[in-house]
């Protein structure tokens, strides 16, 4: 009955430890409730996830590590089911298996380094961040380091190592804090039971009693722990220095004036009268903002603003609602002086006119020289959203593909070049949507020669500011790691402005029709790239590479001990 009541307790004791996990993973990140999120739980947000796997049995810890994973993705991207329920279960799911099989493999760790396992759990949970933004299902939203988008000075310091860097930083607190409460409550346990023991040992017995506890006692020691923590409020404080003098430093440039529209278009609405609708309020806010400040030399419109492919219905040899609509729209364009950067559903048709490929790309016009006939700079999307714009494993999943049909009508085919835009003396790299999320894709554009970035963006679907502001903060990472501004043109929100330190300079008020007008820095074409744009994703892979090494010696040593106790 005993040993019933103590399972009950220890299961209770985990559910609640899985429950506040959660709660502390969202809170700090942009959420329903706080809009900017509470940055400063961020430090602790992993201390109950440490202590759920060492309270756990092996044989139950995939279940409440897959609990918990799954509870993170349903309060933090809630806003998902708004899109298609069906993708919202699927990631769900794949939380499950993720973090289920993250959760073995931290109590693995816990069990083959019984002495300081908080340090190959903060390794294996970097490594685990790192190769989840790898691949199909390739993520980035949910990092730890997104947390700390609005602490500016600490944001400088991904301009030397990325967003990997910050969040080993913000991961390692967590880890250091576990470090500390896992080692006293040991220590306590330890004494506790010597005490309780102290009756049934004597003699030569008890000796080796006491010795066997002293080993275990040494494994509380709270030297390294200390060590660790000094160590990482100095690297703290540093670069915190760091983000101070950056910022003071920073030299004056030449500007170019840019309107960023947002149209706040309902994500439902399609037909032709709703796409004549969305153009002519493009064309109105766009007028507004040229009234408002006649130096724009750029204007950009958010993805997939117009939805009927330019060129494919300005080549069709009859007069359709669509090609007029697309002619009306050339007219104006050509009739303007700004450059304009234009989402749009591109369709490529092959010989026999049959098959059809959509493409979602960045049009770039220059009034005068390349509107009418048509012959915009094409920048086509790259990193597709995996369920939502592609999914390539028709043949083994045909039931999921039909299922994701159903909704999404057809899928994008992937882009496989980055386009630099040249306007107005900028050197522009459009990444769409969700592309700003990856820093490896904005590191490569900026390597190219991209001296700043214009996002073009539709988060309208989601019906949620927590969500549009996720989105926010990761363009605000990329503007650092690379020291170029970005400027986001967003269908509801966020629109924005973010200078080359990360620093908002102007941002509309979310689900409205209006615009931002911003003076973007020109960067100098020689500037000395950033030891990010150098290094890249050091400390995402390095994580992975380090903690392999550990662990391949680790399993080494305990094979060796084991093999001479048996001799």
């Amino acid at each position: 009955m005993e040993n019933r009541t103590r399972k009950i307790k220890n299961v209770f004791y985990c559910f609640l430890l899985g429950i506040l996990g959660a709660i502390l993973f969202t809170l700090p990140n942009p959420n329903y409730i706080f809009k900017n999120g509470l940055p400063f739980l961020a430090w602790i947000m992993y201390v109950p996830l440490f202590l759920l796997i060492k309270k756990t049995p092996f044989k139950s810890v995939w279940l409440f590590t897959g609990l918990y994973g799954t509870s993170c993705v349903a309060l933090y991207a809630y806003w998902l089911y708004n899109y298609n329920p069906l993708c919202f279960y699927v990631a769900l799911a794949i939380a499950f298996a993720g973090t289920a099989l993250l959760g073995l493999a931290l109590k693995g760790v816990q069990k083959l380094f019984p002495k300081n396992d908080w340090l190959m759990l903060f390794l294996l949970l970097c490594s685990f961040d790192y190769l989840r933004t790898l691949g199909f299902l390739g993520m980035h939203y949910g990092l730890a380091a997104y947390t700390q988008w609005n602490f500016n000075l600490l944001l400088q310091s991904t301009d030397l190592a990325g967003v990997f860097f910050l969040n080993a930083f913000v991961i390692f607190s967590s880890a250091l804090v576990y470090a500390f409460v896992s080692k006293i409550l040991d220590k306590k346990a330890i004494g506790h039971k010597m005490i309780a023991d102290n009756t049934l040992y004597e003699g030569d017995t008890y000796i080796n009693y006491v010795s066997e506890n002293e080993r275990e006692l040494e494994k509380t020691s709270l030297k390294l722990p200390v060590v660790f923590l000094c160590i990482w409020i100095a690297a703290f404080c540093s670069l915190l220095i760091y983000g101070k003098i950056k910022l003071s430093k920073e030299p004056e440039y030449k500007t170019v004036t840019v309107a960023a529209i947002q149209h706040n278009e309902a994500p439902e609405a399609n037909g032709i009268e709703n796409y004549n609708e969305s153009i002519h309020t493009l064309i109105n806010l766009t007028e507004e903002a040229l009234e408002m400040n006649p130096n724009i030399k750029v204007v950009i419109w958010p993805e997939t603003a117009v939805v009927p492919s330019v060129m494919y219905n300005y080549e069709q040899p009859e007069e359709s609602s669509r090609k007029k609509l697309i002619n009306y729209l050339l007219n104006y364009i050509n009739s303007r002086y700004p450059y304009f950067i234009i989402g749009n559903q591109h369709i490529e048709v092959n010989k026999t006119g049959k098959n059809k490929k959509y493409f979602n790309t960045a049009l770039m016009f220059e009034p005068g020289r390349n509107v009418i006939p048509p012959n915009p700079q094409i920048n086509i999307k790259n990193r597709l959203v995996p369920f939502s714009e592609y999914f390539p494993y028709q043949k083994y999943f045909p039931h999921i593909y039909k299922a994701l049909l159903e909704h999404e009508k057809f899928f994008w085919e992937q882009g496989s070049n980055i386009t630099i835009f040249d306007a107005a003396g900028l050197s522009i790299y459009a990444p769409i949507c969700f592309e700003n999320t990856f820093p490896d894709l904005c590191r490569l554009a900026a390597q190219k020669g991209a001296g700043c970035f214009f996002c073009l963006v539709n988060d309208s679907w989601s019906k949620s500011e927590a969500c549009q502001i996720q989105h926010l903060a990761m363009a605000k990472f990329r503007a650092v790691e690379n020291h170029v501004p970005v400027a986001v043109s967003s269908v509801s929100g966020q629109t924005a402005f973010i200078d080359q330190n990360g620093i908002i300079t102007a941002m509309t008020i979310p689900f409205s029709k209006t615009y931002a007008i911003a003076a973007i820095p020109v960067m100098p074409k020689d500037q000395k790239m950033t030891i990010y744009n150098k290094t890249g994703d050091f400390f995402g892979y390095g994580a992975v590479f380090l903690f392999t090494i550990l662990l391949i010696i680790q399993v080494i040593i305990v094979i060796i001990k084991k093999n001479r106790k048996r001799k």
